[in-house]
């Protein structure tokens, strides 16, 4: 990783557009031609503004590097590593440890955890919430079902569970193992065999080098408390093992999402493909909008569900409305869409953009990616702010508090509060004048392998595993991740999905980076005729005439939230499976160009704990200890297989995804 490319990547983002996505360059403009602002503009402003302030970023340098201490109240201190480039505007010597001794490689490293710490905490403490909503309904204290019972016992068979237990018994079961997981054992006593999930759905090959090299996670809360312990002054100070404890949470993270993902699939149901659309003019000036924003999907089909009733739709006509129009933003908004087709209209970079518009009559928020200028925008317009978990409060906001045992009474409180509020639109409503995009979602490991058993029912991993060795899939790459507006938003995705594209890769994508996926026009199955490879062509158009559309499947495949990357790593948990081989062997790569939040860092790390080299194209803050930087760009492929490359260029990402894909092939013994 080279010394300076932060502070070249940061000077070059000064010359690039904001968007690639036509309607949210107009949405910008017409906000700042307002005098309002938005994340982008903001982020334009530290670009530009602050330049004459912080000549190399427009940003704090220390920050910018992963060296900014503010860890005890001896700080905050101020060093550089001696191996690091100096910025112009600093003149004296710098020193290069803290008052406690601290080097630029352990406040590196030791801020590194701390990022994973807050990631996994929030995967963790949503896993929570949902393994309690799956315990309530299994007791029959909830008005939610077990959706699908396929899945269910798919599910406890998978951990040992099935003889003569009914649905509920089943449910239970799975619940309490996922809060053991999640939370600890409940007898205190430490889990050494690690979590269950984990046990019972990685490969044997990936578990036991995790267990050799001591990062096998054994419950989410027990690895948490350690980890925030090693960070505390006067305790660790070994880079390596902050590093490897970093590991350790990002697995943990990664199976936090595994189980949310199949319980999230038993009661609400598992997705299968389907058409819907994506931008932000989803939004109907004739409808009650609703907004639906946050990573509780649980939340958002009860609202759902309550909405389709003749009395709401009845209560929105009185009101002057043609009936309730449901929109999702983020990761909720993938899971309604993938799960109900509800249209997705963009991501917490467009939270602001969308409430604009002057026709969003509530937004609805729960936990996770909703940024604190959204009531700001709000109190500008009409729109209602509905928070709804203690966990995520919001100024000014009106409060609906949300648990699975009252979720009816919640939904009608909110759904009441919308139509009310829709006879106050402002006179000031605007739209893009653009059309959305057409989008497929909905491709969930059991929608997969149902299309590919119409081939081969005996072994549908079998036509899936024949097309990688004849070279027709040349590799996989799960696209994933945040948006950023360090970046021109979605061209990263959307160029790097197109060069692998056309060299036969075929694409998965989760949360936000599918959706940039969606508005760059690559979930719809005529995105194949243009983008795709001739061989993989061939293959999306074999796999859509066995599935009954008449149409090649899309390039790019839509699993789902971030939760749902656990999709992707039980897809090719199968393949590595069936080939006897570990995951880092597979000819996969993953992106995380626009990688964001604390979770994004999480889930890479846990991704590159299982063995997958992940890309990311925002310089992430460790190139202030050259020692941290080769850890996870170099070292780390000698221990678990999976590493990090950081390359702003897309298309430079793309050839060295494309080499690292050769590579694997080569070593599998599969090069044509």
């Amino acid at each position: 990783m080279p010394k300076l490319k932060i502070f070249e990547q940061e000077k070059s983002s000064r010359q690039r557009s904001r968007t690639t996505d036509p309607a949210t360059e107009h949405m910008i403009n017409y906000v700042e031609g307002l005098g309002f602002d938005s994340v982008f503009t903001r982020q334009k402003r530290y670009e530009e503004k602050f330049m004459g302030v912080v000549p190399k970023t427009g940003r704090c340098d220390f920050g910018s590097l992963g060296i900014c201490c503010r860890q005890c109240l001896m700080g905050p201190c101020r060093i550089w590593h001696k191996d690091v480039d100096l910025p112009l505007r600093i003149n004296a010597p710098m020193q290069t440890k803290g008052t406690c001794g601290a080097s630029a490689d352990v406040i590196v490293a030791r801020n590194w955890l701390l990022f994973h710490s807050r990631g996994c905490a929030a995967h963790s403490t949503s896993c929570k919430e949902v393994a309690e909503t799956l315990l309530k309904t299994a007791r029959g204290k909830t008005s939610f079902a077990l959706k699908d019972i396929d899945k269910l016992k798919a599910v406890a068979s998978k951990l040992g569970y099935s003889g003569e237990m009914s649905d509920n018994e089943l449910a239970e079961k799975i619940a309490l193992t996922a809060l053991s997981d999640i939370m600890g054992k409940p007898d205190g006593v430490s889990n050494e065999k690690g979590m269950v999930f984990a046990n019972a759905y990685l490969p044997p090959k990936v578990l036991n080098r995790l267990k050799e090299l001591d990062i096998a996670p054994r419950s989410s809360f027990e690895d948490l408390a350690d980890a925030d312990h090693q960070a505390v002054i006067g305790m660790m100070s070994d880079p390596y093992y902050f590093l490897m404890q970093s590991l350790k949470l990002g697995l943990a993270d990664i199976i936090a999402l595994l189980i949310t993902t199949e319980i999230h699939d038993i009661l609400l149901g598992t997705p299968s493909p389907a058409k819907s659309k994506v931008g932000i003019n989803v939004l109907d000036e004739k409808m009650v909008n609703i907004a639906v924003h946050g990573h509780v999907p649980t939340l958002s089909e009860k609202l759902i569900e309550w909405a389709d009733s003749g009395e709401y739709k009845d209560k929105a006509k009185l009101a002057g409305a043609e009936g309730i129009n449901f929109v999702g933003v983020c990761c909720t908004g993938a899971e309604v869409l993938q799960r109900q087709s509800i249209p997705l209209a963009g991501n917490n970079l467009q939270e602001d953009l969308i409430i604009a518009t002057g026709i969003v009559d509530a937004f609805l928020m729960d936990v996770q990616c909703s940024y604190p200028s959204g009531h700001e925008m709000a109190e500008q317009f009409h729109t209602k702010i509905i928070t709804t978990m203690k966990d995520a409060r919001v100024p000014e906001a009106d409060h609906i508090p949300y648990d699975a045992e009252h979720s009816d009474e919640w939904a009608r409180q909110a759904l009441d509060l919308a139509i009310n509020n829709f006879s106050k639109r402002p006179n000031k409503v605007h739209i893009p004048p653009y059309e959305p995009v057409d989008a497929m979602a909905g491709f969930s490991v059991e929608a997969c392998l149902g299309v590919l058993a119409k081939i081969d029912h005996k072994n549908p991993l079998k036509p899936l595993i024949d097309n990688i060795v004849n070279g027709n899939i040349y590799g996989v790459c799960l696209v994933a991740s945040c948006n950023s507006p360090k970046l021109s938003t979605d061209e990263t995705y959307n160029t790097i999905a197109k060069e692998l594209l056309k060299n036969n890769v075929l694409i998965v994508g989760t949360g936000c980076a599918a959706g940039a996926c969606g508005r760059g026009g690559l979930l719809f199955p005529e995105a194949t005729n243009e983008y795709a490879g001739e061989k993989l062509k061939g293959v999306l158009e074999a796999l859509g005439g066995a599935a009954g559309l008449g149409e090649p499947l899309p390039p790019v495949w839509h699993m789902g939230s971030c939760v749902d990357n656990s999709r992707a790593v039980h897809l090719t948990s199968a393949l590595a499976v069936n080939l006897n081989v570990a995951l880092k062997d597979l000819p996969v790569v993953v992106s995380a160009a626009e990688a964001v939040t604390e979770k994004a860092v999480s889930i890479g790390s846990g991704a590159i704990a299982l063995g997958f080299p992940v890309h990311i194209s925002v310089v992430p803050p460790v190139i202030g200890s050259p020692k941290v930087a080769k850890l996870l760009t170099s070292d780390m492929k000698d221990l678990t297989g999976g590493y990090y490359i950081v390359e702003p260029d897309p298309v430079a990402a793309s050839n060295q995804l494309l080499d690292i894909i050769k590579e694997k092939r080569k070593g599998l013994d599969i090069v044509l």
